[in-house]
């Protein structure tokens, strides 16, 4: 064997040799509820620009530190590098994937990491992610999917919250229909799939494009401007391909409880006055 190449793989083991027992590691502690907590160690020295690139596919709760073992010392970097304020309900989602990476460096075939993404996640949107020359790679592609209606630790309580929200987007329709509307119950009909509109309601050039929460007052269930924008945001994309020529389109919020709107929202809903929040008490 050239005596050049038996130098390279002894420098490329001794190194390989010197990251894993290298003292210092980013842990990156990912939470999502009702699913388990992932911990995974990137080992140090990794190139940032990548490091913040793979933790900006997670979704959760996205804890992350910089631990020295041989001093027992941690950094926390989570107010740069992750967030703990997530919150299940303020998120839109269909489906959380489990993607695994592994190095791809013979040396180091047995390190691997796995995290949940927060979108129906394709391979091609995966990069390399680099530690110096040593690569992680996907390993076994998608692991897992969960569907978003899974996410419940109580599927009786699952029921019960879908049951009472298809029947408030009844009770909404009627109105509407009392009014001379012709209603399509999107959310009733189509359950997670209707793009955020529950109701759509017609009447000679007029269209009503009606979001329905019966949520009671509580900490858990608020509105939140969040809630507001992505409402805007599903009605665009549902008028994107209707001829608008003639037509008076009008936005309404409707909630079946009073004080639930946090004060970000109240003032988001003061500057784009466009949608009306209503509050129709469920009869």
């Amino acid at each position: 064997m050239n005596s050049n190449i038996i130098f390279d793989n002894i420098i490329s083991t001794i190194f390989v040799y010197n990251i894993i027992m290298n003292e210092n590691y980013y842990l990156i502690k990912q939470s999502f509820p009702y699913l388990d907590t992932k911990i995974n160690k990137i080992y140090c020295p990794c190139n940032m620009k990548h490091l913040k690139k793979l933790i900006s596919f997670m979704t959760g709760t996205i804890e992350v530190y910089l631990y020295n073992e041989e001093n027992g010392m941690r950094k926390d970097l989570t107010s740069s590098l992750g967030n703990r304020d997530f919150n299940l309900y303020e998120n839109r989602f269909e489906r959380i994937s489990t993607v695994k990476m592994a190095y791809s460096h013979k040396y180091l075939q047995n390190k691997y990491f796995s995290f949940y993404a927060l979108m129906d996640i394709r391979l091609e949107y995966l990069a390399n992610f680099f530690m110096n020359d040593y690569v992680y790679s996907i390993k076994g592609g998608i692991e897992h999917r969960f569907d978003r209606r899974s996410f419940s630790c109580d599927l009786e309580d699952q029921k019960k919250r879908l049951k009472y929200g298809n029947d408030y987007e009844k009770f909404i329709s009627n109105k509407y229909e009392s009014l001379g509307y012709k209603v399509e119950l999107r959310g009733v009909s189509k359950s997670f799939n209707d793009g955020g509109l529950d109701i759509i309601a017609k009447k000679e050039n007029n269209m009503v494009l009606i979001q329905c929460k019966n949520w009671k007052m509580s900490n858990n269930y608020k509105i939140n401007q969040k809630d507001i924008r992505a409402f805007i945001g599903d009605c665009y994309l549902y008028l994107k391909d209707i001829n608008l020529e003639g037509l008076k389109v009008s936005y309404h919020f409707i909630v079946s409880h009073n004080n639930i709107l946090t004060k970000p929202a109240e003032i988001f809903l003061e500057q784009n006055n466009f949608v009306k929040f209503k509050c129709v008490p469920f009869e």
